[in-house]
């Protein structure tokens, strides 16, 4: 199936939640937000999610500097 992944069109295995693809891709959950079809996604629904065809998925994480 086709879903964009941070503006790239990306084919997925389905049924796989959020949580799924960002630890097949070795995301920490942790330390990013996910934006599901223009809207941002709880952490506490990543597992809960399933991503479907033509979902568009933003993952922003944080970078410190100085």
């Amino acid at each position: 199936m086709l879903c964009k992944i941070n503006a790239v069109q990306t084919e997925i295995v389905g049924g796989k939640t959020v949580a799924d693809m960002l630890r097949e891709k070795e995301v920490s959950l942790e330390t990013v937000v996910v934006e599901y079809n223009g809207e941002i996604l709880k952490r506490e629904f990543f597992d809960k999610k399933m991503i479907c065809e033509g979902d568009n998925i933003e993952v922003l994480s944080f970078v410190g500097g100085g």
